[in-house]
């Protein structure tokens, strides 16, 4: 008998790649030693901000189509383009998806948001009110508990879950030793979620698959939207039976596509593709590193 597919998707917002090759990160390191972890060139047609990549997560498409070039505004097109979880349940209803965000706007109206379609899970109070270390650290934490809980005990198909404390960090203090601290933090939320997979009843009937990304990098002392090499270099870790191990290229946009046929669904008009099919590292790119290079 096959096993039955879910595929976990975790955000971890504005982690810099060299940031995140000098933090502890056990979690992560399992995931790169068992599949890959690339850098990933934010696409020139989203600019180093979160609400445009998250975006183009979630769709698909780039913001030239979904229209999110900031944190502020919703744009009505966005309305028209579900999010990977509403197109996995359009075609296989009887499928289950979660959504669990510190940042609402991820997951409900408000500023850019929902910028998933099908809305979800947000702590309250919302930690940008006082937005500092305290408010997303226990957000972050909340949202760990939360998403582990439903994925231990329910039977969820597909999951997007994101935490927002190290971007928070940099703003606010750099990219020295707290942020650093910021990034094992979230580590040790995906270790949680990992940790809930191994723990399912039915786990050595399942197949699952990890994707964690991040959306940005930072200036060394901290902001995003610009151009410089370590704000538009993102990166990407995946592990799963179905994955290819020698992924060296990969984009934002292929996510949605890779959810959509770990179930065997097309996935119609989107930006990307299936992780493996861009064949070639673009020139000036990275070269992708796995735990034991870092």
């Amino acid at each position: 008998m096959k096993n039955e597919p879910h595929i976990l998707v975790v955000g971890i917002d504005g982690v810099r790649y060299d940031s995140l090759r000098s933090a502890a990160t056990p979690a992560l390191d399992r995931i790169a030693d068992q599949g890959f972890l690339v850098p990933v060139r934010v696409h020139h047609k989203n600019a180093t901000i979160s609400g445009p990549v998250w975006a183009t997560v979630a769709t698909g498409v780039y913001a030239d189509r979904h229209k999110v070039t900031g944190n502020s505004h919703h744009p009505a097109e966005l309305d028209s383009l579900p999010d990977f979880t509403a197109a996995l349940r359009a075609a296989r209803p009887e499928l289950q998806t979660m959504i669990a965000v510190s940042w609402h706007p991820l997951a409900i109206r408000s500023e850019c948001g929902p910028i998933f379609t099908s809305r979800g899970w947000v702590p309250t109070p919302d930690p940008e009110e006082a937005n500092d270390a305290d408010s997303w650290t226990s957000a972050d934490d909340a949202v760990a508990e939360y998403a582990s809980a439903r994925i231990r005990h329910e039977d969820l198909a597909a999951s997007f879950v994101y935490f927002g404390e190290a971007d928070v960090e940099a703003h606010n203090h750099g990219t020295g030793d707290g942020y650093l601290a910021a990034i094992q933090r979230c580590d040790a939320r995906l270790n949680t979620l990992l940790d809930a997979i191994a723990a399912r009843p039915n786990r050595a009937g399942e197949d699952w698959t990890v994707i964690v990304v991040t959306d940005h990098g930072h200036l060394d002392a901290g902001g995003h939207g610009g151009e410089t090499e370590a704000e538009r270099t993102a990166w990407i870790g995946a592990d799963g039976a179905a994955l290819p191990r020698h992924v060296t290229t990969v984009d934002h946009a292929d996510i949605f596509p890779q959810v959509l046929a770990t179930f065997g669904v097309a996935a119609d008009d989107t930006e990307g593709v299936i992780f493996g099919a861009r064949q070639e590292t673009p020139p000036g790119a990275m070269v992708p590193v796995t735990a034991a290079h870092r």
